[in-house]
């Protein structure tokens, strides 16, 4: 028996209210899991899942909340299923945590990789939480002081800049979006992708490799998913 089946046992012993909850929470769980998914395998920065995000993080505290106060009275319990509930929601909090983590790191990944090109893009900056907002400008400002201390200073003026595109080579680092991706349709595509003259139909739950730039629209509008 997993943690999901100690779960769902618990939901069958509590009220109707408390059992719609916890199938609210769980679904959020599976929520984030795609988003943590779809960043790890999207070559670009996707849009912080904001809504999402807040009720993870603010179940999260609620449950930190609950063992903190109630771990000394419940090591102390001989109440069975009081000390397994902790154990539960230590387990679902460490399972969570992880995934908040993962796909957190790898948001920041992005952003310290593509600094100068979100930067620069009105869309790409729509893209990101106030924190990280904070957190790209911040980098941005540590890697100019550190370019001019180690060697732009000791160049021509003109030579100073980070995002040169001239001579028809950028010195901005972009999202490669012609690199192939696994994804997985999730309902029926109405209009059907063409590739080389050739129309695809993608149907529910079939799995296809393409070009990420073919199916990034279809990844914002939920219609596929990266896997």
């Amino acid at each position: 028996m997993d943690i999901d089946d100690i779960l769902k046992a618990f939901d069958q012993e509590t009220s109707r209210p408390q059992r719609s909850q916890s199938k609210l929470y769980r679904q959020d769980y599976e929520s984030l899991k795609k988003a943590w998914i779809n960043e790890r395998t999207s070559p670009e920065l996707l849009h912080y899942e904001v809504d999402l995000m807040e009720r993870v993080l603010k179940r999260i505290r609620q449950q930190m909340e609950f063992i903190e106060l109630n771990s000394i009275e419940l090591q102390s319990s001989e109440e069975k299923d009081i000390k397994l509930l902790l154990v539960i929601i230590e387990s679902e909090l460490d399972r969570v945590n992880f995934v908040v983590r993962s796909y957190l790191r790898t948001r920041l990944d992005k952003i310290d990789k593509f600094t100068i090109y979100i930067h620069n893009e009105e869309q790409e900056l729509k893209k990101l939480s106030p924190e990280e907002t904070e957190y790209m400008n911040r980098h941005l400002e540590i890697l100019v002081e550190l370019y001019n201390k180690q060697f732009l200073s000791k160049l021509p003026e003109s030579l100073h800049t980070l995002d040169d595109t001239s001579g028809g080579i950028s010195m901005i680092e972009s999202p490669e979006l012609s690199k192939s991706v696994f994804i997985r349709v999730l309902k029926d595509i109405e209009i059907p992708i063409v590739i080389g003259g050739e129309e695809i139909d993608m149907k529910q739950d079939e799995i296809y490799v393409l070009s990420y730039r073919l199916v990034k629209d279809l990844i914002q509008a939920e219609e596929v998913a990266l896997i």
